[in-house]
């Protein structure tokens, strides 16, 4: 049976099914929209995140130079977080560094108020003091501080396991101070003569 136009107009359920349809749409709108902010902000992070880990690697790279230099135990190396050195344009603020045995790790709070990291591992052994507290550790602990004129009385793998412990912890560095990197050698008696450890050390 055909419908009248006036009996179309007074029918309520396809003016229900428009509203719905309507209120539907604006309602996928609405999370389209949220999602392109949320995917622009992640890409956003992303950047952020490379741009921090340019620091991260150029520190990183600082100590693994100095943990491959055969030579140069003993010389003192100094590192500095100029950010100006960087030519990217970045908006952090409260940028910190930290470092353990394993990697270093860079943080920093962003304009809008995200924090974001980045972590690099280490290539050499790391411990994250100077060296007279390294002589102190090894003292209190095997009796002996690792130097040539007294060396550990020990096997490589308890005094590797006892330095790995020490250093597993993460030790805060102020950015805006000098950070001082010094390769130096453990000396250990296994019986067999005395022989040596490399490690590199990291601290302010």
């Amino acid at each position: 049976m055909r419908k009248t136009r006036r009996s179309i107009i007074d029918d309520q359920s396809g003016w229900i099914d428009f509203t719905l349809s309507k209120i539907a749409m604006i309602i996928a709108s609405v999370i389209i929209i949220a999602a392109a902010f949320q995917l622009a902000a992640d890409f956003k992070d992303m950047g952020r995140e490379n741009e921090l880990g340019v620091i991260a690697l150029d520190f990183k790279s600082a100590v693994d130079n100095v943990g491959s230099d055969t030579f140069d135990a003993g010389v003192v190396r100094t590192y500095s977080f100029d950010m100006e050195r960087f030519s990217f344009d970045n908006d952090f603020y409260d940028v910190n560094a930290s470092i353990s045995g394993e990697y270093v790790r860079m943080t920093a709070t962003t304009s809008d108020g995200r924090s974001i990291h980045a972590v690099k591992p280490l290539t050499f052994r790391v411990l994250p003091f100077n060296e007279s507290t390294l002589q102190s550790e090894l003292a209190g602990r095997f009796g002996h501080d690792g130097t040539v004129d007294d060396p550990i009385v020990s096997d490589y793998t308890t005094v590797v396991d006892v330095l790995a412990q020490t250093s597993a912890n993460e030790v805060m560095l102020n950015t805006s101070m000098d950070v001082y990197i010094q390769k130096t050698f453990i000396c250990i008696n296994t019986g067999n003569g005395v022989n040596k450890l490399d490690y590199v050390l990291v601290h302010q």
